[in-house]
């Protein structure tokens, strides 16, 4: 508690700077220019969570979230500063869709109203854009009342962007803003192939830098990126004038901000949980920007919702019905499918739902890309809508037959990861147990009897079809012969909980990471 008193403490004193320099008419540095001053608030990897949801910390459980709130939020912040003549604007970086029920079945029209609602002025384009297929991401860039930015996305067949890669907002005479675009160069990777086959992406700095140059004469210039923070500190190491960096993807909260060089970099955690807030000072005559104040707003149940956006929501969860809510079976075990837990090591959730595969298409071993696993499932009840979050995309299973040799290369990509990479392509197993020391895989055996690999030997394996298309750059499984079971995925583990009406899984030392 003590820590956001001392929070609010230092945003007071903030405002009252800004309230003084402002009615003053002068920079922070005490010359008498005409400085403009913007208020830019963001947040990122949204994945559906317009409604708020529940989490267990040291304090037990909570509820955070809720875009209804973070549009509370947005709507006092604009009210203040009009009254200041600060300008405000409001920014997304990437990942609006997947990873609810509701942003599910609705394909992100549902995410695109709230947006609207809530001002956004621009959104980069994040890789879960594509989930539903290009179609879809036309349908839903046409309903956006804002842009998607992306200044390395192309169209394969004609090499043009299929996004903006940037906009220039006109703040004053002298002082204009430059809001510029881009996306993960692995987006082809970690999207189902299908649905970005048309697309090539390209190098996110090379992209970047000249829009950049000529920019920066205009005014200040913000990079709104939906990459790897690597990425983004190589892109403000070739873009040194950067007002910011507002970054996406990692879903990691960058608090206090990271500064490469004199760029900061901001990133707002994930599934609105926090919304970011810059202030910044933009003097015409130079046409530079000083970051005034920088701070992540915790969105909790204290929080008023915002009734237009709340009635949004509410429109979308009584069109999902009951069906979603219904109690399908019940967990004797907590489910663990943590992000930071279940990319870098065996869990439960894993566990319960490579043996789902396993089972269903008899193969010798099930393989699951741990970037499919989006949520765990609580100990107690299990409704419809807890199994869509734990597994939010659609995948068909797919059975191919790998040499013992090419099983070793798939294990050895899942484990290329560090802890704090926390690579989607690590993978959850069945059928297979082995160990990893550093990246390296040793002591791999098959089946029940722990038989030793056999490099020599082909082997069955279920995999969703994102893996079999290469996804998450397992490159081995690239145009290998596929046998399509047109099981899916998510129904079946449904099914499972309704048939087992009491479900478990624990950790049995498939995986094992040697010091």
């Amino acid at each position: 508690m003590n820590r956001y008193v001392h929070r609010l403490s230092a945003m007071l004193l903030v405002a009252i700077i800004v309230l003084i320099f402002g009615c003053a008419g002068v920079g922070p540095s005490g010359d008498d220019s005409p400085h403009v001053r913007v208020t830019v608030l963001f947040f990122n990897d949204l994945h559906g969570h317009l409604s708020p949801f529940e989490i267990k910390d040291g304090d037990g459980t909570r509820e955070v979230g809720g875009i209804a709130r973070i549009a509370t939020i947005v709507g006092a912040i604009r009210a203040e500063n009009a009254k200041k003549k600060i300008h405000t604007l409001v920014l997304v970086a990437g990942d609006i869709l997947q990873g609810t029920p509701m942003s599910t079945v609705f394909k992100g029209e549902p995410d695109i109203k709230c947006l609207n609602a809530l001002g956004v002025d621009a959104l980069t384009v994040g890789n879960h854009e594509f989930d539903f297929g290009l179609q879809n991401f036309l349908d839903i860039r046409q309903q956006a009342a804002f842009p998607f930015l992306s200044a390395n996305i192309i169209a394969k067949n004609t090499g043009r962007k299929i996004c903006r890669p940037g906009i220039t907002i006109p703040l004053a005479d002298g002082a204009d803003l430059t809001i510029i675009g881009v996306t993960t160069r692995y987006l082809l990777h970690t999207t189902k192939a299908d649905n970005v086959a048309a697309l090539d992406v390209l190098d996110p700095v090379a992209s970047a830098v000249p829009l950049y140059e000529r920019s920066k004469k205009l005014g200040p210039v913000i990079l709104l990126s939906h990459s790897r923070h690597v990425t983004d500190r190589a892109l403000a190491r070739a873009m040194p004038g950067l007002a910011a960096i507002i970054g996406g993807h990692d879903q990691i909260l960058l608090s206090p901000y990271r500064k490469e060089g004199a760029v900061p970099i901001f990133q707002a955690f994930e599934k609105g949980r926090y919304l970011g807030r810059i202030d910044l000072d933009i003097d015409p005559a130079t046409r530079k920007a000083a970051l005034v104040a920088a701070d992540y707003i915790p969105i909790t149940a204290a929080i008023r919702p915002h009734p237009g956006v709340a009635k949004i929501v509410a429109a979308y969860e009584k069109r999902l019905g009951r069906q979603f809510k219904t109690v399908i079976g019940r967990s004797a075990v907590y489910l663990d499918g943590e992000r930071e837990h279940v990319r870098y090591r065996e869990t439960p959730l894993g566990n319960f739902i490579a043996d789902i595969m396993r089972a269903h298409t008899g193969t010798q071993v099930a393989l699951i890309n741990s970037g499919g696993l989006r949520a765990s499932i609580r100990k107690g009840p299990v409704t419809v809508a807890d199994v869509f979050k734990a597994m939010p995309y659609a995948n068909e299973l797919v059975v191919v037959e790998l040499s013992g040799t090419e099983l070793l290369q798939v294990l050895t990509r899942a484990a290329e990861g560090a802890r704090g990479d926390e690579d989607g392509g690590f993978l959850q197993v069945s059928g297979i147990a082995f160990e990893i020391r550093g990246h390296q895989v040793q002591n791999v055996s098959i089946g029940k009897e722990k038989q030793a690999l056999d490099p020599a030997r082909k082997y069955t394996v279920a995999v969703p079809d994102f893996l079999a298309s290469g996804g998450d750059d397992h490159t081995v499984f690239k145009g290998k012969p596929s046998i399509k079971t047109g099981l899916p995925l998510r129904e079946l583990i449904v099914d499972t909980v309704k048939q087992q009406k009491v479900i478990s899984a624990e950790v049995e030392g498939r995986i094992v990471r040697l010091p």
